[in-house]
């Protein structure tokens, strides 16, 4: 299992995340390339803030790399 693949596993698993964050991750299952461009790295925080895709996953922006940002 690659480090993408672990990392959406455990984004499924993960008691802490939401019911609609795991709806939506399940909904990609199948589909490799969006599972690997949501989680291949962290969304960086830069000059500009955060910027990104809204979504799950975590080179994404939602409650969990904005929180995981804002603890820095």
């Amino acid at each position: 299992m690659t480090r993408v693949q672990t990392e959406y596993q455990l984004w499924l698993e993960d008691p802490a995340v939401d019911a609609q964050t795991k709806k939506e991750l399940q909904a990609i299952r199948e589909d490799e390339k969006e599972i690997e461009d949501r989680f291949y790295k962290d969304l960086e925080f830069g000059t500009g803030g955060l910027r990104g895709v809204i979504g799950a996953g975590t080179n994404r922006i939602n409650v969990y790399t904005v929180g995981r940002a804002s603890k820095g």
